[in-house]
């Protein structure tokens, strides 16, 4: 199939299958975790994160994909952390300002609630994406770079405190540690079978066997 036509059709189907998704699981979960999701310009940035998400990852395993793919899904996933972890929109206030340092207080919290049930799970796995999409972006080099750069979670952690949009928990930032190493893992058997890594790092993860 031609280049132009096949990216076609993974367009199309991404759209079909992102929009179907978003309706059948998304629609009706946000707004549990994101305030005024009825608003248009937020249902259609999600909407569109979802099929930008599906388009992209189907270029990459099709070995499609270009590095303006990669940037644009890298800068989704950062959109979607800046959103769920600040809250620019302002209308979030429980336990705003606090500070906890408690790094397993989530196993007190999540004690017959629900909605902390379902915060940890949100945590842990945040960041499991991180490490799979700076490998295929090609951003930094090995696990120690991007493991510095995850780091910067702290600061993201913080400032939920500074700016009164949530709380310093340490425990979050332990679950988002072990989301991150869980990703790590996930991603190496990925990117050493080729699925979208770039080309000059192929001999290197056949040879090392690490990230």
């Amino acid at each position: 199939m031609h280049g132009k036509l096949k990216s076609l059709v993974v367009l199309v189907f991404s759209l079909i299958a992102g929009i179907w998704i978003y309706m059948e699981y998304f629609l009706n979960m946000l707004p549990r975790f994101f305030p005024n999701m009825e608003n248009i310009e937020k249902t259609i940035l999600s909407m569109a994160i979802v099929v930008l998400t599906i388009y992209v990852l189907l270029k990459l395993v099709l070995g499609m994909a270009t590095k303006w793919d990669r940037y644009a899904l890298l800068l989704a996933y950062f959109t979607v952390l800046i959103f769920g972890l600040l809250r620019p929109d302002g209308q979030y206030s429980i336990g705003t300002g606090d500070v906890s340092w408690n790094p397993i207080a989530f196993l007190s919290d999540i004690q017959g609630d629900r909605a902390s049930q379902w915060v940890m799970v949100i945590n842990l796995i945040i960041f499991v994406p991180m490490y799979f999409l700076l490998a295929v972006s090609n951003v930094l080099k090995g696990f120690k770079g991007r493991f510095f750069l995850f780091q910067g979670a702290w600061t993201l952690e913080w400032m939920q405190h500074i700016l009164n949009v949530g709380q310093f928990d340490l425990s979050d930032l332990l679950l988002y540690t072990v989301g991150f190493l869980i990703g790590y893992g996930i991603a190496l058997p990925i990117l050493k079978v080729g699925i979208g890594r770039y080309p000059v790092e192929a001999v290197r993860y056949r040879s090392m066997g690490r990230g």
